[in-house]
């Protein structure tokens, strides 16, 4: 017989995967509870979620929300960052807090549907922010429309000492 807190926890972790659509599993044996709080603290402030999972339990909410093929992942101590649009930003807090310590390290990842191994989650973590990369494309597109600008107003200021030049000659 299923205990009922095992079907709570696993409705409970269904629930985050719907409405969470990304998520990063990490391995965090022997971290400290206290290390753990701030890291959840930085977590929250990216609008995402860290929850420590027993295995089977999440095993059994990723088959319910359709993730199939992830068992070679649920390994161990998993703790799952759960998280919305700030993919490369979660990343990058996860990382942080595992450059400090040894035991804490990326498994996976589930970005967009699609499966990330520990080098893939590694990489996007090290990717900008959105809006660094967004400030990014609209500089190279400016760019184009600036040397333009600045081509016309150097032909007009030409034109127009061309013309000063010509005036003061008749005068």
């Amino acid at each position: 017989m299923v205990k009922q807190y095992k079907v709570d926890e696993v409705e409970i972790l269904v629930s985050q995967l719907k409405n969470k659509k990304n998520f990063i599993l990490t391995n965090y044996s022997g971290i400290k509870v206290s290390e753990l709080s701030a890291l959840r603290k930085n977590l929250r402030a990216k609008n995402a979620d860290y929850k420590v999972v027993k295995n089977n339990l999440f095993k059994r909410a990723l088959e319910k929300t359709g993730y199939m093929n992830l068992d070679q992942y649920l390994k161990g101590p998993i703790g799952v960052a759960f998280l919305n649009d700030q993919v490369a930003e979660t990343a990058k807090v996860l990382k942080e807090f595992g450059e400090g310590q040894e035991k804490f390290s990326f498994s996976a990842g589930i970005l967009d549907s699609v499966l990330y191994n520990q080098e893939q989650v590694k990489k996007i973590a090290d990717l900008p922010s959105k809006e660094v990369l967004l400030s990014q494309i609209m500089s190279m597109m400016n760019a184009p429309a600036s040397g333009i600008a600045m081509g016309m107003n150097q032909i007009m200021a030409s034109l127009a000492r061309g013309i000063m030049a010509v005036a003061e000659k008749h005068a």
